[in-house]
């Protein structure tokens, strides 16, 4: 019983590694993607943008 349970736990396991290695074959094509997308979405944020860019606005009297 334990080993089947081995065996079928080894066997999914690198089926799912090799379908994370197969839709994301570059570590680091992901890591920029990932980042892109974050400023993407932070430039577009009022509340994030700020703080990201350090972007300070004064308004006069």
């Amino acid at each position: 019983m334990l080993r089947r349970y081995l065996i079928t736990n080894g066997i999914m396991t690198v089926l799912l590694y090799g379908a994370i290695w197969a839709f994301v074959p570059s570590v680091s094509g992901l890591v920029h993607a990932a980042g892109s997308t974050f400023q993407t979405f932070a430039m577009k944020s009022p509340l994030l943008g700020p703080l990201i860019y350090r972007v300070v606005t004064v308004s006069g009297r």
